[in-house]
């Protein structure tokens, strides 16, 4: 739709800025977007079928009603065929993400969906919103690969089988231990409920040590960062829930939108920066985010059923 929208309106600023903040609100968009643009030059960046006639006015259109002859066939057969191929491409391109990452993953959950699985060594996995994992056990390790998204993992000890999951470049390996895993677009994040957890990360040989209420962020170019928190506030969201200690409004949007059926966007970056405390519901998304604005000098507007734009009061 925001394609269709710029070819005809090439000059709109807003649109423009409404197309930069979707593809800004993930990776997945940014591909998405930048695969659409490239079949879009392969075509020759056609024009839209009758594109004249939808533009011209009323009384234009019937008067040449009269003494237009009627379009040949075979060009509107060839144009009905060239439309066709581009619907089908671009669909292609939006669900090729989505296809290839179900052959890959055991397990994906969709927007605001909580799963809990139960592995066979008696190991249990929790999936957040829009995420996935592979799962590859063998006689000397049990291995899960966090393919998309966050989960949360409570392990049962095997000392002759230590339980490993890989994110990106990052392994995180246990014994016995509760902990979560998360995928980030730059690279992943570790955090210890409880028990020892060692992180290693593969690409830049190094690796680190944590224990409850510890957790370390790991990037692709090779730079880590690490904190602590509450043990208990780990994991928080697989009660649907946001615990939030002087943390910015940012963060909380990032995970209401794993559970909003469309796209947020903030345009007002105080709001955004805010640092807040709280516990915030993430199975209403629209309601926490309305309550957020409104206690912080903002307002949500609904721009259309499957998009809504925060926007300074």
């Amino acid at each position: 739709m925001l394609f269709v929208l710029l070819s005809e309106r090439p000059d709109d600023p807003a649109l423009k800025a409404r197309i930069e903040a979707w593809c800004a609100a993930s990776a997945l968009h940014k591909e998405v977007w930048e695969r659409t643009c490239r079949t879009y030059r392969m075509m020759g960046g056609s024009p839209a079928l009758y594109e004249a006639e939808w533009r011209a006015p009323a009384t234009r259109r019937e008067a040449a009603a009269a003494i237009t002859p009627a379009p040949r066939p075979r060009r509107g057969r060839r144009l009905l065929a060239a439309a066709t191929l581009a619907v089908a491409a671009c669909l292609a391109i939006v669900a090729a993400p989505a296809a290839l990452l179900r052959l890959q993953a055991d397990a994906v959950t969709a927007t605001a969906e909580l799963r809990t699985l139960n592995l066979e060594d008696g190991s249990q996995v929790r999936l957040a919103p829009r995420s996935a994992i592979g799962v590859d056990f063998s006689q000397n390790e049990r291995r899960v690969r966090l393919l998309q998204g966050e989960a949360f993992f409570d392990v049962t000890p095997d000392a002759r089988r230590p339980f490993r999951v890989s994110a990106n470049d990052v392994v995180a390996t246990v014994l016995g231990t509760a902990f979560e895993v998360a995928m980030q677009d730059d690279g992943a994040a570790v955090a210890v409920r409880h028990g020892l957890v060692r992180v290693d990360d593969e690409k830049a040989q190094q690796s680190a040590n944590l224990q409850a209420g510890d957790w370390i962020r790991v990037k692709t170019r090779g730079t880590a960062e690490r904190g602590t928190r509450a043990p208990g506030d780990i994991g928080d969201w697989i009660g649907g829930q946001f615990v939030a200690r002087n943390r910015p409004i940012a963060e909380i949007v990032d995970r209401l939108r794993d559970y909003y059926g469309g796209v947020i966007i903030v345009s007002d970056d105080a709001f955004a920066r805010r640092l807040v405390n709280g516990v915030y519901d993430l199975r209403d998304p629209d309601a926490t985010l309305r309550n957020l604005a409104s206690a912080h000098d903002a307002v949500v507007r609904q721009v259309s059923p499957w998009m809504l734009l925060v926007t300074a009061r």
